[in-house]
């Protein structure tokens, strides 16, 4: 568990599933995901179970808790990758950017890698300007590096050292 002024980064549980699907089923928050919006509770349930079953697997892959509700994603599915996700109702609050701070800050203190990565699709600017106001730098640009539910997209690499 991480904890800011006004959040908790913490592993998902069981009775977390409705509001981490009121994040996964939304076009927009998924518009830049692997994958696409979530259709049902059952598909986000599917999705969350494997998380929840192995804490050791994704020990570094936090859900931002914010006033008891989940409503976000953060941290590193696979290190030293780094992904998030915020349910829209909190983008431009500053939440995102609170909630990363404090994980690079908790990423410095455990050491289990020297960098985190994060593969930005170009056209996500809202993730990109987060990413360099938390000290990521972009260090490289791939065409067509990945093909996701809208089609082929290129991938802006950034990278923060530890």
């Amino acid at each position: 568990m991480i904890a800011t002024d006004r959040l908790i980064l913490r592993r998902p549980q069981v009775a977390d599933l409705e509001d981490i699907f009121h994040i996964f089923c939304d076009n927009d928050a998924m518009t830049y995901w692997s994958s696409p919006a979530h259709q049902s509770m059952a598909e986000t349930e599917a999705w969350l179970n494997p998380i929840i079953e192995d804490p050791v697997a994704s020990a570094f892959d936090y859900f931002i808790e914010f006033q008891g509700r989940i409503i976000g994603k953060l941290g590193c599915w696979r290190i030293p990758e780094i992904g998030f996700a915020l349910n829209k109702a909190y983008w431009g609050q500053g939440i995102a950017q609170e909630a990363m701070v404090a994980f690079v800050a908790h990423m410095k203190t455990v050491k289990v890698c020297d960098h985190l990565f994060a593969d930005v699709d170009p056209r996500n600017q809202r993730s990109k300007k987060l990413l360099e106001k938390c000290g990521f730098r972009k260090v490289g640009h791939r065409p067509r590096s990945i093909e996701t539910h809208i089609g082929w997209c290129d991938s802006d690499d950034y990278w923060l050292i530890l």
